[in-house]
């Protein structure tokens, strides 16, 4: 006799709409996500499936790594509670495995503006991001050197978009022309592209097309070594 499905339940069928948002708003949208949920946790297709159609939930040890693993909180997705840290849930970083190296990058509440206003750069240090050594070899930075901060603002939003996670090298601090970075600008942190000028000035360039909104800003050849640069980006999450 062939084995009859359990029954959908008012909790499970809330877990699974959870679930399916969660992973949408990571890039997994309802269609696939079972063939996405069996590759990644190595369960079955119809294991997966029954999670999304709220026959029933996944153990509570593979619901907190799923919930990690697409910047939630175990919590959120298994019982619906609003995570604490809204706005940096969903940058979460999946812990690794245990005896994996990891390297932390020092992450805090600055923000880089990408548009206008004052920074603050005293701000709160928030858990670090975690990285695993593949990471850091990939990027070609040391644990030592990596920083990260908020981006602010439109200005940078071809590339770099209001709410991302911005990580910078901060061993580069020598301007080099057609690369972003992280600087002291008098009215805050600003990310921007700098270019070299003909006359050996320097240019932060906004990269909006919207020139009347995000403007250029030139920087006289006479004060082009007032320029302080935090690091050379090398990493965007988020957005």
């Amino acid at each position: 006799m062939p084995k009859t499905k359990p029954t959908a339940t008012k909790e499970n069928l809330e877990f699974a709409k959870r679930l399916a948002d969660l992973l949408a708003s990571a890039g997994h949208p309802r269609r696939g996500a079972g063939t996405y949920l069996s590759n990644r946790y190595k369960v079955s297709a119809v294991t997966a499936n029954d999670w999304l159609n709220g026959r029933f939930r996944p153990n509570t040890d593979l619901a907190r790594q799923i919930a990690l693993d697409h910047g939630s909180t175990f919590d959120a997705l298994y019982f619906g509670e609003k995570p604490s840290n809204a706005n940096f849930s969903r940058y979460s970083v999946s812990e690794p495995a245990p005896g994996d190296y990891v390297g932390e990058i020092p992450f805090s509440d600055a923000r880089g503006s990408c548009g206008g206003g004052a920074i603050n750069w005293d701000a709160e240090q928030r858990r670090p991001l975690i990285k695993e050594a593949a990471w850091f070899a990939r990027y070609k930075v040391k644990p030592e050197n990596a920083m990260a901060v908020w981006a602010d603002g439109d200005s940078m939003a071809e590339f770099i978009v209001d709410g991302d996670i911005v990580i910078f090298d901060t061993s580069k601090t020598r301007p080099r022309s057609g690369m972003i970075y992280l600087i002291d600008h008098p009215d805050g942190l600003k990310i921007k592209r700098l270019r070299r000028s003909i006359d050996g000035g320097w240019v932060l360039e906004s990269a909006n097309p919207d020139k009347n909104r995000y403007p250029d800003e030139i920087v006289a050849p006479d004060h082009a070594e007032l320029l302080r640069i935090h690091g050379e980006f090398i990493y965007r999450q988020g957005g």
